[in-house]
């Protein structure tokens, strides 16, 4: 009995610095930011008691609900864009073609570039004059696609989910070949002895066992899709009129811009129960039976 209180003593002295840099540095801060979201503040500092009125303003609010639908075509593209191009790269490079290694430090590099860097270097690209896609469209006698890509309403938000889908989906593949690197070769040689083809070992033996994996990075897909700022602010700042505005940016602008603090916070209470839903959803709908192999 001593034995054991000792051990939770020891356990309880090794976390608690853990807990206390979480307490200072996380939760306290989402607490925080919940109760000045109650607030109305202006540009003297003061603070008005408002309740609930900053999240019914935001419902209301023409450009929130607009950065809420761009959030919501990010989920939906990053999700079509990262997990299958992941799996699929992913069981190539396990299957050990020619170069694997080589593929798989290309397709990871961009996900090491910061994100700031990576929205400079495609407003270049995508520079309307001088940028490398619409040359290249000249080059190949398509000057009827050239389009001002991030200048433009219908065409700023595709943009931004192929500059997403580059830099991410090579970071998505390594946690896949990860979680597929872990599976016992003698899976794979029984099946092959049994003549089963590449598709079903892919869909019979390494869909299932990864599928825990998979449940881990459509939350990281959708979390992350819902709090893009750097890569976008770099790019547009959430231009043009608001057509590429994500909720990320828009507190940033409530909140830096125009410094209103309570409307902003509000706005990063409603993120962190769109995340905290989304890692719900997720692990309701995304059942993982444990295997033994």
């Amino acid at each position: 009995m001593n034995k054991v209180l000792s051990n939770k003593k020891t356990v309880a002295i090794f976390i608690l610095p853990a807990l206390i840099l979480f307490a200072v540095f996380v939760l306290i801060p989402i607490l925080y930011n919940v109760y000045i979201s109650l607030f109305q503040t202006d540009l003297m500092g003061t603070k008005n008691f408002v309740g609930f009125r900053n999240y019914k303003n935001l419902f209301n609010d023409k450009f929130f609900l607009k950065a809420l639908k761009n959030n919501a075509l990010l989920v939906v593209g990053s999700l079509i864009a990262h997990l299958p191009l992941a799996l699929l790269f992913g069981n190539f490079i396990f299957t050990k073609i020619k170069g694997s290694k080589f593929f798989q430090s290309a397709f990871f590099l961009p996900s090491v570039i910061c994100g700031a860097g990576v929205g400079i270097m495609f407003k270049m690209i995508y520079n309307s004059e001088f940028g490398l896609v619409n040359a290249l469209l000249d080059l190949l006698h398509m000057p009827q696609f050239k389009h001002s890509w991030l200048n433009e309403e219908k065409t700023v938000m595709f943009a931004m989910i192929l500059v997403v889908m580059w830099k991410f989906v090579g970071y998505h593949m390594v946690i896949q070949l990860a979680a597929m690197r872990s599976i016992p070769g003698e899976l794979y040689e029984s099946a092959r002895i049994d003549g089963a083809s590449m598709w079903q070992q892919f869909t019979k033996i390494t869909l299932p066992l990864i599928k825990h994996v998979i449940r881990i990075d459509v939350v990281l897909i959708i979390t992350g899709s819902l709090k893009y700022f750097d890569l976008i602010w770099s790019m547009t700042k959430g231009g043009p009129n608001h057509a590429s505005e994500v909720m990320a940016t828009y507190m940033y602008y409530q909140g830096f811009r125009t410094l209103k603090f309570g409307y902003a916070s509000a706005i990063g209470v409603v993120l962190l129960a769109l995340c905290t839903a989304v890692i719900w959803l997720v692990n309701h709908l995304i059942r993982v039976e444990k295997m033994e192999y």
